[in-house]
């Protein structure tokens, strides 16, 4: 059953009073200036539907009045529709407007001043890689099964940190770039099983990918310069590297993965600062750069001398041939390594050159200068402890078996309709349509038979309005979930 976004969000009430706060005149009865300002509160939005007024006793005392002249004023509100009294429940702001009410009783609300201070406007628009709605089935951008999460055991750690005795001791173990143990943790796991040949000085914990992507793009970019980027992408690193002044160049991605003699054109004709690259399963495409292409693309950054931002985005997720990072190549100096911990956790990292991360772990302690030790430690802890490790490998193999229900379906379902290559890895499909269509088109239809999926616009630039590629997060979906998903969709695609 799918919980409605309504069902999530419930709506609550407040059991802690309102301030109120009065000057009185001479000129009205008190009791009609508390009236007139209460209506006054509600109108201009500050006094919202459900807030708990405070008892007359208690307000009257604040105002240092009689409490009938309280009571008086609180009556005539209620009669009025302002406001709601119950047994036991108090006096409340009711959770509509009286009807024919527009303002307060001889005096309209004030509208609120102009803006004029000079600030930098930022306009950023970008779909939800987690569509949500009330939908039977929802194919997301490539998201672990929630249900999986081991809610459990991170929360008995994190609960078993904050009652021991020595919570000092936590605290002084975070640095600008981490808590201490988890940045061990990290270098271990980048060292051991993904072939780097890293120390903690370089390396910084961030809370999340998209914070890893920024602090680089600030920490990196300066205004004018040029960077390269895979296209179909990854919309938020590229808004990431527009607000830190970057132009973008747009390379395109088919499927064996960028294409390396676009890029070299590109660098021919551009003294080119980064590229950024998802080497591992590409995003929105899924396929995995081959040894060869790697290879070349580090000999054009060598030669070419830009810096290689690689985006793995979740490795622990491979199902087959095992390719180390760019980053774990030897002879590499030149790669910011961007990662996470494990996909469904907010612990992500930047691995770079360490006067690198210095710099990154400065601006770090600008935006997040706590960070959020506790939690940080019961991850290092449970990552210490094989944990972590042990989840990853039990996902892995429940989304093996999703992965292939899929696979036969498409193959049976879809022919003639859209070409399909099996991912090597990752937690989405692609799904190449043999036809291009009309994006809001096809959402329209999807939703209409009661699915969602992520707008497949949002892996392109502003210009396309027709695509040929669906990326179809499948891991999220259990097994008659995906067999039900796919059936509808080969439906839709066959009445476009």
């Amino acid at each position: 059953m799918r919980i409605s976004k309504d069902t999530l969000l419930p709506a609550m009430k407040s059991y802690r009073h309102v301030q109120i706060q009065l000057l009185f005149n001479s000129k009205e009865p008190i009791y009609q200036q508390i009236k007139a300002y209460i209506i006054n509160e509600i109108m201009r939005g500050r006094l919202l539907p459900g807030a708990l007024l405070p008892g007359s006793r208690v307000l009257a005392q604040q105002l240092k009045v009689n409490r009938n002249t309280i009571i008086l004023a609180y009556d005539q509100l209620t009669a009025a529709g302002w406001l709601t009294s119950h047994y036991k429940s108090g006096t409340r702001v009711s959770d509509s407007m009286p009807a024919g009410q527009k303002g307060p009783p001889g005096q309209e609300t004030p509208p609120k001043p102009s803006l004029h201070i000079p600030f930098r406007h930022v306009n950023i628009s970008l779909s939800p890689s987690n569509p949500s709605g009330n939908y039977d089935i929802i194919f997301d951008d490539g998201r672990p099964d929630l249900n999986l999460i081991p809610v459990a055991e991170i929360s008995r750690e994190c609960k078993r940190l904050f009652q021991q005795d020595n919570q000092r001791q936590i605290f002084t173990n975070n640095t600008d770039r981490g808590n201490e143990l988890l940045l061990q943790e990290v270098n271990t796991m980048l060292n051991n099983d993904r072939g780097l040949a890293v120390t903690t000085e370089n390396i910084c914990i961030t809370h999340g990918m998209q914070m890893a992507l920024y602090l680089t793009a600030q920490t990196l970019l300066s205004r004018g310069d040029h960077v390269a980027v895979e296209h179909p992408g990854y919309q938020p690193a590229w808004q990431a590297f527009n607000i830190a002044g970057a132009q973008l160049h747009y390379i395109p991605s088919g499927p064996e993965g960028i294409n390396i003699e676009k890029l070299e054109a590109c660098c021919r004709s551009t003294p080119l600062k980064a590229l950024y690259i998802t080497p591992h399963h590409q995003y929105p495409t899924t396929t995995t750069l081959s040894a060869e292409k790697r290879a070349d693309l580090l000999a054009l950054s060598k030669r070419y001398k830009f810096v290689i931002i690689e985006d793995d985005y979740d490795h622990e997720y491979h199902f087959h041939t095992h390719h180390i990072p760019l980053a774990g190549m030897e002879h590499v100096d030149n790669i910011i390594y961007i990662g996470s911990v494990m996909h469904t956790l907010p612990i992500s990292f930047v691995c770079g050159p360490a006067a690198f991360i210095s710099s990154l772990s400065a601006y770090r302690s600008v935006v997040n200068h706590e960070g959020d030790p506790i939690f940080q430690q019961a991850i290092a802890n449970l990552m210490a402890a094989g944990d972590i490790r042990r989840h990853i490998h039990n996902t892995r193999y429940v989304y093996m078996k999703r992965l292939e229900l899929a696979n036969s379906i498409i193959h049976s379902i879809f022919a003639g309709q859209a070409h399909y290559t099996r991912p090597q890895g990752g937690l989405a499909i692609w799904l190449q349509l043999h036809k291009q269509v009309e994006a809001e088109q096809l959402l329209r239809k999807v939703q209409s038979a009661g699915m969602n999926m992520v707008n497949p616009l949002s892996y392109y630039t502003s210009q396309h309005s027709h695509i040929s590629g669906l990326r179809l997060g499948y891991a999220s979906l259990e097994e008659p979930m995906i067999i039900k998903g796919l059936g509808k969709l080969a439906k839709v695609i066959q009445q476009l």
